[in-house]
């Protein structure tokens, strides 16, 4: 009952020093606000979007590919292959501008199906026309003197969705990011460099109350800084959130706790606070341009797009998009993939924290 009170009175404290702190009002709320702002304004929709959906089955394999070898010699596009349901699924989510279908018809006449959005439509058909162009000089290599193919046109309707609609879920991962490992610094580093953790620990108060005080903090701030962000997102500028709040909250708090982890080791290892924000600097810096907050990983070199994958960032801002954007739920293999690795990093940097923190500079 005793440790009960001191914990509470301790959350209180600290929630007053935190909203207290103007660098934490500032990366917490003013600067992802700044970026749904410009993005919002400037409204960069289907910037760098060409994404290709392509199917095709086994008696028109040969056509499809030599379309995306040619394609693909431009370097300006990137197929991706799987079956029809899937590609319009995507399509609707803004995801490819174009999906071409590769089939048969009852003559042995290989009919190409194209799928497009009324809004991506002039990017489409510039695609479409080229992509006759390309199926005109595969009928001529195959000497055949009328074009074996037929070109059909249609229009899918889509969510409408904005550019500021995927900006939104990306955004909140960033600052996610960056309250759990500033906020550290600031709570543990300073509080260490300065010596009140010593004059702290001299009281009855014990470590682990001031720990969970301290994380139990920063997770009420991360839930009220979505809540505000996803809140004036929506009234300023009408956001679209089609999937689960709920589901949104414990993405968060676990990708909360990842951040809030690797804070926690990266200031075991630095001596002072400048030490640890030159640390965390790089690391922020190479998670924020590759996990997909600003823009999509596809346009990433492979190599880095394969390194990257990998990252928390980008499981929890892929996660939150899946959600927000897409409606995915916990039964959709992306999200239980994302949730899975989350808990892994968790794991895995709560279990480094433990060996490498230090109460204080002699440790």
């Amino acid at each position: 009952m005793k440790n009960l009170k001191m914990l509470f009175h301790l959350t209180i404290a600290d929630i007053k020093m935190t909203i207290r702190d103007t660098s934490f009002i500032f990366w917490s709320l003013f600067f992802p606000f700044m970026i749904i702002g410009i993005f919002g304004v400037m409204d960069f929709a289907n910037m760098g979007n060409n994404n290709v959906g392509l199917v095709y089955n086994k008696n028109t394999e040969i056509y499809a590919k030599q379309l995306k070898q040619v394609f693909e010699e431009e370097d300006d596009y990137k197929f991706h292959e799987g079956n029809i349901d899937d590609e319009i699924t995507e399509l609707k989510n803004d995801d490819r501008v174009i999906v071409l279908e590769f089939t048969e018809s009852e003559d042995g006449q290989v009919v190409v199906n194209t799928y497009m959005s009324e809004e991506n439509k002039q990017t489409a058909s510039i695609i479409m026309l080229v992509a006759e162009k390309i199926l005109a000089d595969i009928s001529l290599q195959m000497k055949h003197i009328e074009l074996p193919f037929e070109v059909k046109q249609n229009i899918v309707n889509t969510e409408n969705l904005r550019y500021i609609d995927y900006m939104v879920p990306g955004v909140i991962a960033l600052s996610l990011m960056q309250g759990g490992l500033f906020s550290v610094i600031g709570a543990i580093v300073v509080a260490r460099e300065k010596g009140i953790l010593k004059r702290l620990f001299a009281t009855p108060l014990p470590k682990h109350v001031y720990l969970i005080a301290n994380i139990g903090t920063r997770m009420l701030m991360s839930l009220l800084q979505i809540a505000i962000l996803i809140i004036v997102s929506k009234l300023v500028f009408g956001i679209k959130i089609v999937g689960s709040i709920p589901l949104v909250a414990i993405m968060s708090c676990l990708g909360s706790l990842v951040f809030l982890s690797l804070g926690f080791l990266f200031s075991g290892f630095a001596k002072t606070s400048e030490a640890a924000r030159a640390m965390i600097m790089p690391v922020q810096m190479l998670f924020m341009f590759t996990g997909g907050v600003y823009f999509d990983r596809s346009v990433l070199p492979k190599w880095l797009f394969d390194i990257t994958m990998y990252s928390p960032l980008t499981y929890l801002s892929d996660a939150l998009k899946d959600i927000m954007v897409k409606g995915y739920d916990l039964d959709n293999q992306n999200i239980q993939t994302a949730f899975i690795a989350l808990s892994i990093w968790l794991v895995a940097l709560v279990s480094l924290s433990i060996k490498t923190f230090r109460w204080n500079g002699k440790e």
